[in-house]
């Protein structure tokens, strides 16, 4: 599904999904309205009547720099409340009672600058920190929290007793990313998770989104990164100034270069290149997302 500028999501789309898998946490916007303060004194419009679900699954959330999405997450988190519209969590109202601890139960949020969040002296208490809150002992939580920064290709014998602060800015991202990975959230929202990662620690990143899609969460991912969300997501999510203007499947959307371009987004390098050896009489066929699906749709009209 596309949406016009200012076409309000509908569907299985406003909905987050038409089923959602064990485990998974359903999340719903409903008409969400979020201002701030400007730099003049006037106020800024940060989310303008935003109504969007979430469910099991990755869902991309692309935009310019200022279009609302980290506001948005923080939303989603529950680590800001909306001024106006409604935050749901499996039914429940978020902003009060049982809903509100729905949704600290579910939600793990991984800040765009790691070092924001965390406060304890090494490595192994922040990864273990939110584990041990929740009642568990030692032993389980250094093995859960081994486990969570193996897969992200670090070792908690390695790095345990280190300062995070100490780390380097790819480590520090990977160690937040661990530390709430650790917790198994039914709900992981993060916040350009592969900004400045060598591509050895991007692809274990993503390896890690997908792995939590694949246990159940609802995954929801903010990026400006086309290729990175042409990789992993299933849904894509674009804002402009506040506003859902695209909703729908992300090949379909990803895969349209002069769709993205329009609505002032870089598309992915294989999008890219697709749209150009059409332009130069090339009929590639299909939405190639990735340089293998590239090689292949050339390879096809070549074969034909």
């Amino acid at each position: 599904m596309r949406l016009r500028r200012g076409e309000k999501p509908r569907g299985a789309e406003a909905r987050g999904g038409e089923k959602a898998a064990a485990g998974g946490a359903r999340l719903a916007l409903e008409g969400v309205c979020v201002t701030y303060a400007g730099a003049a004194g006037g106020p800024v419009r940060a989310l303008a009547d935003v109504s969007l679900g979430a469910a099991p699954g990755v869902t991309a959330l692309m935009g310019r720099t200022g279009s609302g999405k980290s506001t948005l997450l923080e939303i989603m988190a529950g680590a800001r409340r909306p001024e106006a519209g409604r935050v749901l969590v499996d039914g429940a109202d978020a902003a009060r009672g049982a809903g509100a601890e729905r949704l600290a139960a579910a939600a793990g949020l991984v800040l765009q600058l790691p070092e924001r969040q965390f406060f304890e002296p090494t490595v192994e208490r922040e990864v273990t920190f939110a584990l041990r809150a929740r009642g568990a002992s030692d032993a389980e939580a250094r093995a859960a929290a081994g486990e969570a920064l193996a897969t992200l290709g670090l070792d908690l014998d390695e790095l345990g007793a280190r300062s995070p602060f100490s780390l380097s800015g790819g480590q520090r991202r990977r160690v937040a990313l661990a530390s709430v990975l650790a917790a198994r959230p039914r709900l992981l929202l993060l916040d350009e998770p592969t900004a400045g990662l060598d591509p050895r620690s991007r692809a274990a990143c993503l390896g890690a989104v997908r792995t939590a899609a694949a246990d159940g969460a609802a995954v929801v991912v903010a990026t400006h990164d086309a290729n990175a969300a042409a990789e992993v997501a299933g849904r894509l999510v674009v804002l402009e100034e506040g506003r859902v203007t695209l909703d729908g499947p992300a090949r379909e959307l990803l895969g349209d270069a002069p769709l993205m371009r329009a609505h002032g987004l870089e598309p992915c390098c294989a999008a890219r290149a697709a749209d150009a050896l059409r332009a130069g009489g090339l009929a590639v066929p299909g939405a190639p997302l990735t340089a293998d699906e590239l090689a292949a749709a050339i390879l096809a009209v070549r074969a034909s």
